[in-house]
């Protein structure tokens, strides 16, 4: 069985993507959006909502199952990890040049999560810093591919993107399937050219303050040898 430490980590890394949805904001040029338009929307689709969310993480493999509760408070551009088994918290700032991610325990010291340690495991997982903080979506040297219609019956457009320098990240390239309202439907991450975390939204639901949506169901996927009998992991929100 996954043992808690790993759990905490999936549902962070989970819930932040959950955030990365269609909400009322202007849409770029719907003919010629730029890749940095598309990117900016989809930053700004995570700050500005002010709500308490709850949900089920099911994780599963070839040999062992489990569902774990959690709670998300979201707090416009600071996004805090609550669990049940210790005192401790993941705390994720956003504004419009990054992202910065602190841990939190149980006196109150925050401890910054920066540099070399952004690529860290997270808590033994197989689940970086820099997964959680999706440094990508902050990445300037970015490209628009065609548009397409294979997520979710969607119209999407495909952006490209590379990190500043080979150095600053873990990854070659992201590939994000963006609507064009700003949500963020599926992103891609390669390593040395090869597919190695699949992040896909499955299903959302009308979010019932605001009119617009929140994220359903969603699951996240490693795309390496080693996954082999692992299932997709799984997430639901609930209201």
């Amino acid at each position: 069985m996954a043992c808690p430490k790993q759990v905490k980590t999936r549902i962070a890394t989970l819930l932040f993507l959950a955030l990365l949805l269609p909400c009322a904001l202007p849409a770029a040029d719907p003919e010629s959006p730029t890749a940095r338009q598309l990117l900016a929307m989809v930053r700004a689709n995570q700050a500005g909502q002010n709500r308490d969310l709850t949900g089920q993480l099911k994780m599963s493999s070839s040999e062992e199952k489990s569902v774990i509760p959690f709670r998300l408070l979201l707090r416009g551009n600071t996004i805090t990890y609550q669990f049940t088994d210790r005192p401790e918290a993941l705390v994720l700032h956003l504004d419009e040049n990054g992202s910065r991610l602190e841990r939190v325990t149980g006196n109150g010291k925050a401890q910054k999560i920066t540099g070399a340690k952004l690529d860290e495991l997270v808590r033994g997982s197989d689940i970086s810093y820099e997964d959680l903080s999706l440094k990508f979506l902050y990445w300037t040297n970015a490209i628009v591919g065609k548009k397409q219609e294979s997520l979710m019956h969607r119209d999407c457009w495909i952006v490209q993107a590379v990190p500043p320098r080979k150095d600053e990240s873990q990854y070659d390239m992201a590939r994000m399937w963006i609507e064009p309202t700003g949500g963020l439907l599926q992103a891609d991450c390669y390593s040395k050219g090869k597919l190695v975390r699949r992040f896909s939204v499955r299903s959302v639901q009308r979010a019932h303050e605001t009119g617009g949506y929140i994220l359903k169901t969603m699951t996240i996927q490693r795309m390496d040898e080693e996954s082999k009998d692992r299932y997709p992991t799984e997430l639901r929100i609930q209201q």
